[in-house]
């Protein structure tokens, strides 16, 4: 059976000349197809519409489409010279993308390239080279007028600092604003104040940060103050590549050459004078000194951001308690706790929420409960739901048309955009600023022809894996299984990304329950594993296992069960009805393996008699520790060989 194919032909009236012409390229292709043995089903032809360009491909279109919707089942796309085909390199990539989506090859005659042989494959590489370097040139054209402007002393756009406002883009001072900003200035130098001390005073003060005329008033926070202590700008600096420096994964700093910093004096109004600013660099970096953590410079709150506030909604960040002790000098071991950051009087006290919760705790409760959550019936039912989904190719199929029609359409758009930027008139006044708007949305418009191709890339995948059979379920049950494992090998940041990848948040009881509960549910969302057995973003997967874990009917986890020395007390005092001495139970815990922290009860004299518990209050307090789940059941060979 013959192959079939679709001849498609394009010229403009510049260039309808000999060995160009429409006639002389179907001539040309019907030969190749006669030599090829190949059926042509279709024959699409754009002529030229102004001497100029071509406004519109209207056939070229229609053949997409007909390949989208695989009319007639082509193989092949036969054309005269990829010229024809698109108008520069990255359009004739893009559409030789979309044909092999499809399973239809590019065979460009003149140019003897035919994508279905390895040469051909080849020849596509070389495209996507040129495509990719022609959009960086886009972009490198952008930022050079960018650094430019900088170097001129002048603001190159995007936020507008507080204290100025943009007019005919210059910047100029705003009084009251400015005046808070020399405020800030003037109270952090004095002594005893620190960035905290700056904002609690101008919350309490009556001043004012932003005022919209309807009575509400914005308050100061740390953030918003060390912004305008750290930005150079206010003292009449500009810094261009500041912020460039990007994370690894290992939370480590990452310098590329090129992006040095750069700085020039601006030609705009300072606020504060260069004396003011080294004055507060010279603060602040003494400050970063004497307040650099002496913990584990490697501890992360892990939960951060996920519990959220019972009150606001906001996430909980971390608060640490971290007494002095003064009997022997240094510190109590440091207690780190979750609390609302809207409680804090640094970040304007937008919530009364004040309680607050051990995170050694919280993490433990959650830990447990990851460990177990795959034997809930809540997973299982999500499972099941989301393979019966998965398993709906039709469903992938349809959405891989919409995706291919968006790609269409902004590929329609880019050329009528290209188009637009190829006519502007070089000596209009305003061409310098029609030139940078229109490479900046063209540039924009380059990100989402990633996006949609990246997106429909990601659900052929999810075909290919459908038809292999559904393993997704199954992969995201082996990882819970050996959550365990995987979670000891982790460093303090790979714990905190992984529980963000299938954690969406967290919430807790505004006060402890009486039997010591304090998690209240947790909103799971394991994103189903794409076609290399990875685990894709949330945000971009098609397909997620999705369950809200009520944990206030789940088992009371044992670090939820476990006590303070007061609850442990009050057990055994209404249990057996007897007193139990806080030094007592220390020494209980520590023999069977509990609190292995630094003891600080130790007696100043060395030879100085220490009371041991007696073997009766030993008991009861193991039974107040079993109780609280802090002990299991085989200590009762212990207590056995204690008898």
């Amino acid at each position: 059976m013959k192959k079939k194919c679709y001849i498609y032909t394009r010229v403009s009236t510049e260039t309808q000349t000999e060995g160009f012409s429409l006639e002389a390229q179907s001539e040309r292709l019907h030969e190749y197809a006669c030599f090829r043995d190949l059926e042509i089903v279709q024959e699409y032809c754009d002529a030229g519409r102004s001497g100029k360009s071509v406004k519109g491909r209207p056939a070229f279109q229609q053949m997409m489409e007909d390949v989208i919707c695989q009319k007639d089942n082509i193989s092949f796309v036969l054309v005269f010279k990829l010229s024809r085909f698109g108008r520069n390199a990255a359009d004739v990539l893009k559409s030789m993308q979309l044909l092999s989506d499809y399973g239809v090859d590019l065979v460009s005659v003149d140019d003897a390239i035919d994508s279905s042989t390895q040469g051909g494959r080849l020849t596509l590489a070389i495209l996507s080279a040129v495509a990719e370097i022609e959009r960086e040139n886009i972009t490198d054209q952008f930022m050079a007028g960018k650094t430019q402007k900088i170097l001129d002393g002048k603001w190159s756009g995007g936020a507008v600092p507080y204290g100025y406002r943009s007019e005919n883009k210059e910047l100029v001072l705003v009084p009251e604003k400015a005046e808070i900003v020399r405020k800030i200035y003037e109270l952090y130098l004095q002594d005893g104040m620190a960035a905290n001390s700056v904002v609690i005073y101008l919350n309490e003060n009556g001043y004012v940060r932003e005022d919209d005329g309807s009575g509400k008033r914005k308050k100061f926070t740390s953030d918003f103050v060390t912004h305008i202590l750290d930005n150079p700008f206010y003292c009449g600096r500009l810094l261009f590549n500041r912020r460039t420096n990007k994370k690894g994964r290992d939370g480590k700093i990452i310098k590329k050459p090129e992006d040095q910093v750069i700085t020039v004096q601006g030609v705009h109004e300072a606020i504060i004078t260069e004396e003011e600013w080294e004055a507060v660099q010279k603060k602040r970096e003494a400050l970063s000194r004497k307040n650099k953590s002496t913990d584990n410079p490697e501890r992360i709150s892990l939960l951060s951001g996920l519990v959220k506030c019972p009150h606001c909604g906001s996430g909980l960040v971390m608060k640490k308690n971290k007494r002095v002790n003064k009997n022997r000098g240094g510190y109590y071991k440091t207690i780190y706790y979750y609390a609302c950051r809207n409680y804090q009087k640094a970040n304007g006290r937008t919530c009364s929420f004040r309680h607050t919760y051990n995170q050694d705790k919280l993490d433990s409760a959650i830990f447990e409960i990851v460990q177990k959550v795959s034997g809930t019936q809540e997973f299982k039912d999500a499972v099941v739901c989301a393979s019966e989904e998965k398993a709906n190719v039709q469903k992938l199929e349809e959405q891989l048309q919409r995706l291919r029609k968006k790609l269409q359409q902004l590929e329609m758009k880019k050329k009528k955009m290209g188009t637009i930027l190829d006519n502007l008139d070089i000596f209009d006044e305003d061409y310098d600023q029609r030139y940078e708007e229109m490479q900046i949305a063209l540039n924009d418009i380059y990100d989402e022809i990633d996006g949609a191709e990246y997106k429909i890339q990601d659900v052929i995948s999810q075909m290919e894996v459908l038809k292999q059979g559904v393993r997704a379920a199954q992969n995201i049950e082996l990882m819970l299984d050996n959550f365990g494992k995987i979670y000891e090998r982790m460093s303090c940041r790979e714990k905190r990304e992984m529980y963000r990848m299938f954690i969406e948040r967290i919430d807790v009881f505004p006060e402890e329950q009486s039997d010591g509960r304090i998690l209240k549910s947790i909103a799971f969302n394991f994103s189903l594993f794409n076609g290399k057995e990875e685990m894709v973003p949330k945000a971009d997967a098609e397909e997620h296992v999705r369950f809200l874990l009520d944990c206030s009917k789940s088992e009371l986890t044992a670090a939820e069960a476990k006590a303070t020395y007061a609850e442990i007390k009050k057990y055994i005092k209404d249990r057996f009805g007897e007193n139990a001495h806080t030094l007592y139970i220390a020494q209980t815990k520590r023999k069977y393996g509990l609190d292995m922290g630094q003891n600080y009860n130790l007696a100043a004299d060395p030879q100085k008699r220490v009371p041991k518990c007696p073997a009766e209050k030993e008991k009861m307090i193991l039974e107040a520790l079993k109780h609280f789940k802090m002990l299991d059941d085989s200590v009762q060979m212990l207590e056995r060989e204690m008898a």
